[in-house]
């Protein structure tokens, strides 16, 4: 029965994305009369299929994508455009919508899982009485501003920015009445006697947000933001060769972990995670992902005109057969890990 679960919740959630994500290019395309071939979930052998309006939707074997098949020669396709003679405009929209309601999507999750939680301010509430002198300067009603250089918006943030200093302490801005100052404070390193965890502490306690849709929104807004931002950087590090692709996830270890969530918050937070994910990952200007896309149209406008068929068709190819080496690699480390 646990399996059966399992694989239900990899199925919706993995399923939903992708729709939601080729949904968008489908709908934009339709909305700028590009003529589409075929709409399909899944990729392999299909498992379903229905044609309407000259259009084939399909579901395949393989939940792990989708795509949306565009006719890419032609000018006149029963009064529609092919996607390669579409103006320049209509391609990129076509190419970022996917992007986009991805990371909008996130954002909607995180608004919606909000409204049933308890956001944490920035917001000094009270400090620890046994607190050291400097940290007693600090009063309720501050506001942090800063983490050793690293602006503020949520509790999570200091959190992070204190655990990954490796300091003995940290530099805050703090502002109260309008003012910035900024103060140096210990960092308590507290090591748990029986698991040998290691946890850091301030001795600072934000006050708890007031329940409000502005606050739910601006918490959703920075939460999403936060993540796609420590994503970004996250790539970057990989590019500079900081971060290695072992330490990479693919869909097996996505799908352990979509299996190991625990209750609806837990499986819906995890889907917004993912949601803004795929779109951020999207962005990346490689060929193959829709960020690729978007770097040859860019390319196309600086040159004021096409790349040829051929030379644009090698460059996806090469894309292309990156992804699927990489997507193998980071699968097999997957496989690895879990076994």
């Amino acid at each position: 029965m646990s399996f059966l679960i399992g694989t239900i919740k990899i199925i919706f959630l993995l399923g939903f994305l992708i729709l939601i994500h080729e949904g968008a290019h489908f709908l934009v395309a339709k909305k700028c009369k590009i003529a589409i071939r075929e709409f399909s979930i899944g990729f392999g052998p299909k498992i379903l299929c229905k044609t309407k309006d000259n259009i084939q939707y399909s579901v395949r074997a393989i939940p792990l994508g989708g795509f949306v098949d565009m006719y890419d020669e032609g000018k006149d396709l029963n009064d529609k455009i092919s996607f390669v003679n579409a103006s320049k405009s209509k391609r990129f929209a076509v190419t970022i919508a996917g992007i986009v309601v991805n990371v909008i999507f996130g954002f909607l999750v995180y608004f919606i899982l909000s409204t049933t939680t308890q956001n944490i301010s920035n917001t000094i509430d009270y400090i620890e009485p046994e607190s050291s002198s400097v940290l007693q300067e600090l009063k309720s009603g501050d506001i942090i501003k800063e983490v050793n250089g690293e602006k503020i918006h949520l509790k999570s943030q200091i959190d992070l920015a204190i655990a990954s200093s490796n300091q003995e302490s940290a530099e805050l801005k703090v502002e109260r009445d309008g003012e910035i100052f900024t103060v140096t404070i210990p960092i308590k390193k507290i090591i748990d006697e029986e698991t040998g965890a290691v946890s850091y502490r301030l001795g600072i306690y934000m006050k708890k947000a007031d329940n409000t849709i502005q606050n739910q929104l601006y918490y959703a807004f920075w939460k999403t933001a936060y993540f796609a931002e420590a994503l970004g950087k996250s790539v970057l590090e990989l590019f500079a060769g900081n971060v290695t692709p072992n330490e990479m996830v693919g869909p097996v270890g996505i799908s352990e972990m979509i299996v190991e969530t625990d209750g609806v918050y837990e499986f819906f937070y995890l889907m917004a995670l993912i949601s803004i994910s795929l779109g951020v990952t999207n962005l990346l200007p490689i060929p193959g992902l829709d960020g690729g896309r978007l770097l040859l149209i860019i390319i196309e406008a600086i040159r004021r005109k096409p790349l040829k068929t051929e030379t644009e068709a090698q460059i996806q190819l090469l894309g292309f057969s990156f992804l699927i080496m990489l997507s193998l690699y980071v699968t097999f480390n997957d496989v690895i890990r879990i076994f």
